[in-house]
């Protein structure tokens, strides 16, 4: 038999199932992964706005990743929250880990909530920007968070970055994909649909990453979660009060 992939998802727990880590392992199963999950936090929050964040026990990120590396051989990396320097530095440990060299790593630079709400604090932002953004295959931002954290890159610093609302008008959305190597520019031009859905993020840095462990080079990859999300909202059916849901696997 076969043996199956294997992602590392490390990221915060939102308890509507919408977002973070319900959302990597329900899109990684459509992509038949398994998924390994370390926690950064924990959330309370539903889909109109994030309450609080609470911080997981120190040590616990590096001792759960020291346990599962034991037995399994990982073939992708998806990173989400990172809310504070204490859970940074200890996944920084996870990414120059030996054992995890030339495995792909796939970051969803999560900043700010949907509702506004600040979840990353100045300092740790400035340490995501020059320790653990840098490590990355590819980095996924939204344009507000591009622009927060452009200004603490350095060029050429980070392989692949891609804006994933670079640009929006009525009909469209333009995906804007900025690569270090070769340098060049690349636009994904999507349709827009008239629901706000809650997790898209997190779903679709995810589906990047499960083509990219794949062996899918990274515009083929994005082409393929584009394909994956069309499907992934036009068949959803649950109605929260403020955000609809993703039927991640129809």
């Amino acid at each position: 038999m076969k043996r199956k992939k294997i992602l590392l998802a490390i990221g915060g727990h939102d308890p509507t199932g919408g977002a973070g880590i319900s959302a990597d392992i329900e899109t990684s199963a459509y992509f038949n992964y398994h998924v390994l999950s370390i926690l950064t936090c924990t959330t309370v929050q539903n889909t109109g706005r994030v309450q609080k964040v609470y911080k997981i026990p120190k040590n616990y990120i590096i001792e759960s990743f020291k346990e599962i590396i034991k037995e399994f051989k990982i073939d992708v990396i998806k990173i989400g929250l990172l809310p504070n320097i204490q859970c940074s530095k200890e996944v920084l440990k996870i990414l120059i880990n030996q054992k995890m060299k030339n495995i792909p790593i796939i970051i969803d630079p999560i900043i700010n909530s949907g509702s506004g709400k600040k979840l990353v604090t100045e300092n740790n932002l400035k340490f995501l920007t020059k320790k653990i953004y840098p490590l990355s295959d590819l980095l996924t931002p939204n344009i507000d968070e591009y622009n927060k954290i452009k200004k603490n890159i350095k060029k050429n610093n980070i392989n692949n970055i891609l804006i994933t609302n670079f640009n929006t008008n009525k009909k469209t959305i333009t995906l804007k994909l900025i690569k270090n190597n070769p340098e060049i520019e690349k636009d994904f031009i999507i349709e827009k649909f008239y629901k706000v859905y809650h997790g898209t993020g997190c779903t679709f840095s995810t589906a990047v990453a499960c083509n990219i462990g794949l062996n899918n080079d990274v515009n083929r990859s994005i082409q393929e979660a584009l394909k994956y999300m069309k499907k992934a909202i036009t068949t959803s059916s649950i109605v929260g009060k403020n955000q609809s849901f993703l039927n991640r696997n129809f």
